[in-house]
């Protein structure tokens, strides 16, 4: 019986693979300029494209040299170049890429001022090696919890960069971003002063010139006595008084008549003002402050006081902090400096405050005066209830000025050769153009009779020729921005460095002022 056959051996070994060999380079004999690249890990190779063997095909690389070589020629780079380029390379920086370069374009604002000199100049607040301006730079590039812990660490701060180093100067002043706030307060205080100081004096006189006005009483009288006539015996007539917003209303309420003589209201108020008391027309020649007071803010002016009594706090505040302290930096001159600055700054905010509140008091005064509800959340401000009787005047002597205009075409001869033209013509020629009337022509053209008629006419006269030239001057100052530094005229006062605020003139006292229906 035949024997089973044999199992079959172990299968041979694998046979190696026919991928590419390991590169084999020349060196060069020159440097050549690198080509950077990620390498394929060796183990990653036998399943990629790098492992197929593509050994036939040969490169002619004999230019390789030539046109990759690096000029290592010593005249390019001085050695001095290269001494430098190696410090900075081993220069260590701890701070973000873009913070570094904001703190670098920061110092090289601050001109002629090394590392260690601005830490001096800080310690000993040196108004003239470091302006305003490099003050708030230097506010807005402190450095943070992080980076004083870092820079603390670090050892050798020689080794870091530039940005680092200031910043390891300056993290040894303690308190530095009160210090600053107070060192910047302590230099614009001044300046603040006379910006907010004239507004204040405008409207605190400004208020007085409304209390006392009795050219803006009368017109107000005027318009209430034709209100009443129009509305009657209806819900609307028999008012005592209207709120100002109707000033407003006037030129949109139309004649039935309409033409251009009397096309609205207001020219229709314009046209009784003239006829009785023409004077009234310029009631805005009593109210000097009141196109000033129409561009102020009164709610900013506040606030600027505000923080200008807050600001004088903190300092006051560093000041004990600084007390506190067991041991100071070396020249740090902070207490000493600060407490003569308090001392001369009290006397002028706490005058500042007191003017504050006495213009907040006057203002809301003002506004129930005049009817108005400053309680009320649809109240005018102040500077929009100033700027609505401003509106106001200057639509008033336009509307004047039209009348006036519409009944001198009216008057005038229809047909006249030109040869007999009169001087009477060439007057009313010259008052059309806005020139000067002569006496009584204004008596003329609303044709009063009597001696009343002559006074009436000499009034208008005047008044006319005020509405005219206030025009004119309106007209040069439109394009002319008002300053709200030294708005009042007066520039600020040499001798100390603080003066208290200069009051305005009081109002008038012992005058019963009498509201519009009583005046």
């Amino acid at each position: 019986m035949a024997s089973p056959p044999l199992p079959p051996g172990p299968p041979p070994p694998p046979m190696a693979s026919k991928g590419p060999a390991t590169p084999r380079f020349t060196k060069p004999g020159k440097r050549l300029k690198p080509f950077f690249w990620n390498k394929v890990a060796n183990p990653a190779i036998a399943s990629t494209v790098w492992n197929e063997d593509t050994s036939e095909i040969q490169f002619d690389l004999n230019d390789l040299e030539a046109t990759f070589a690096i000029d290592n020629s010593p005249s390019s780079i001085s050695q001095t170049s290269l001494s430098s380029l190696s410090k900075k390379q081993n220069l260590t920086t701890l701070l973000d890429i873009t913070r570094a370069n904001n703190i670098a374009i920061m110092l090289s604002r601050i001109k002629n001022l090394g590392l260690s000199e601005i830490r001096l100049a800080l310690l000993e607040l040196n108004d003239e090696k470091l302006t305003v301006d490099d003050l708030k730079a230097i506010s807005k590039q402190l450095p943070t919890s992080e980076e004083v812990i870092r820079i603390r660490d670090f050892g050798d701060v020689s080794k870091l960069a530039k940005a680092d180093q200031y910043l390891s100067q300056i993290i040894t002043i303690p308190r530095l971003t009160e210090r600053l706030d107070a060192m910047i307060f302590r230099r614009k205080l001044e300046f603040d002063v006379e910006e907010v100081r004239p507004e204040l004096n405008i409207l605190k006189s400004v208020c007085s010139e409304l209390e006392i006005s009795q050219r803006f009483k009368g017109v107000l009288k005027a318009i209430l006595a034709i209100g009443n006539a129009l509305n009657g015996t209806s819900f609307r007539g028999g008012a005592r008084g209207f709120q100002l917003e109707a000033l407003l209303k006037l030129k949109e309420t139309k004649t039935v008549k309409g033409g251009t003589e009397c096309p609205t209201l207001l020219h229709y108020v314009a046209k009784v003002l003239m006829r009785s008391s023409p004077e009234l027309l310029t009631f805005s020649e009593e109210l000097p402050h009141l196109e000033a007071a129409s561009r102020i803010s009164v709610q900013n002016t506040m606030q600027s006081v505000n923080q200008l009594v807050s600001g004088l706090k903190q300092v006051q505040t560093e000041i004990t902090e600084a007390n506190k302290r067991k041991s100071s930096p070396l020249n740090d001159r902070f207490i000493s400096t600060m407490e003569i600055f308090v001392k001369e700054a009290s006397t002028v905010v706490k005058s500042l405050r007191n003017m504050a509140s006495e213009v907040e008091d006057k203002l809301r005064k003002l506004l129930i005066y005049y009817g108005e509800n400053p309680d009320s959340p649809d109240a005018l401000k102040p500077e929009e209830f100033f700027g609505l009787i401003l509106s106001f005047s200057a639509s008033l002597q336009k509307s004047s000025l039209e009348v006036l205009d519409a009944q001198a075409k009216l008057e005038a001869p229809k047909a006249m050769p030109a040869e007999e033209e009169t001087s009477e013509d060439k007057t009313l020629e010259s008052t059309m153009k806005g020139d000067k009337l002569p006496p009584s022509q204004g008596s003329r053209l609303l044709s009063p009779t009597g001696s009343q008629g002559r006074a009436l006419g000499r009034d208008l006269d005047q008044a006319m020729n005020s509405v005219r030239r206030t025009a004119r001057r309106q007209q040069r100052a439109a394009a002319r921005p008002l300053s709200r530094i030294f708005i009042d005229g007066a520039p600020p006062s040499g001798g100390s460095r603080f003066m208290p605020p200069t009051d305005a003139a009081p109002p008038s006292s012992g005058s019963r002022i009498l509201p519009p229906s009583e005046a």
